[in-house]
């Protein structure tokens, strides 16, 4: 449990589970949807492997963690990838319209309040297993976070021309994905949108940290498990409760330009791109479906 998103499910299965979001996808580096199918049969795995790399459990923990992660799953398969393959489906016919600013917007919206939907229910089987960690299991556990955020310091390190020339790669990248070999002169016009995105990532770390450490104080004190729940709420929900006025301010100029971002993006592409992302696009939903019927 590395506290990017501080429950059993992780940053990186949210990544498996929710990169239905197409448009999002373009900026936010998500699965590539040619991935999406098989890294969704081993999601469950990763999750459960993922908390026990970051805690020592005892064997009725790793019982139950296993259990809340089968059963987290089966709920998702069953109710929620029809609801993404419905908006997959919804973004390539908007797509095949021609995006408008009004729909990208929408689409944004209609992203988060899945990205709500799937990671509400984690909070509730995240606090089934942070109720039973002993005092020593929250200072291993600290110590191995605090080593992996120290490392996370190190890679922001470098100037903020090298850190947006990261991001920038990752973006080519992921973007390629969905769209096919991109020119020279798209990926130079990408470049300049890139810049025009705050980089805030060491306030997110920064955030990460703090509840990091009133978690694992409010863990030792065995706290009532509402207000463990009422404070891991606010975090994995991305409510502004936590934020610093400074991270708020960036995260709501950040969702803005991103926005415009993908907009200007979809206008660069030519039209041979755009059918390939279209029938990406088609091709996640179609693959949700299938996942969904599986038993």
């Amino acid at each position: 449990m590395s506290f990017r998103i501080p429950s059993w499910i992780g940053r990186r299965s949210g990544r498996i589970i929710l990169s239905l979001a197409a448009i999002s996808a373009i900026t936010l580096a998500a699965t590539g949807c040619n991935k999406i199918k098989l890294g969704y049969e081993y999601a469950d795995w990763v999750v459960t492997y993922s908390v026990e790399d970051n805690f020592d459990l005892e064997k009725p923990q790793r019982i139950q963690l296993k259990d809340d992660v089968h059963a987290y799953f089966r709920w998702h398969r069953k109710d929620l990838l029809p609801v993404y393959a419905d908006f997959a489906e919804w973004i390539a016919d908007n797509a095949r319209n021609g995006i408008q600013t009004s729909e990208v917007d929408s689409g944004y919206h209609r992203y988060r309040e899945l990205y709500r939907r799937t990671l509400e229910p984690t909070v509730e089987k995240s606090v089934n297993l942070l109720i039973t960690l002993t005092p020593g299991q929250v200072d291993q556990w600290l110590e191995r976070v605090h080593k992996k955020n120290a490392k996370q310091r190190r890679d922001f390190s470098g100037s903020l021309d090298e850190r947006l020339d990261h991001r920038y790669g990752k973006i080519i990248d992921e973007l390629e994905d969905w769209t096919g070999k991109l020119s020279k002169e798209q990926r130079n016009r990408i470049k300049v949108l890139n810049r025009t995105l705050p980089w805030n990532s060491g306030l997110r770390l920064e955030l990460r940290e703090k509840v990091q450490e009133h978690l694992a104080g409010i863990l030792k004190k065995k706290a009532s498990r509402e207000e463990i729940h009422g404070y891991l709420a606010n975090y994995v929900m991305d409510t502004d409760s936590l934020k610093s006025e400074e991270y708020r301010v960036q995260c709501r100029e950040f969702d803005s330009r991103l926005r415009t971002m993908v907009y200007q993006i979809h206008n660069i592409l030519n039209p041979e791109q755009k059918r390939r992302f279209i029938q990406q696009v088609e091709k996640l939903g179609r693959d949700f479906r299938t996942l969904s019927a599986q038993d």
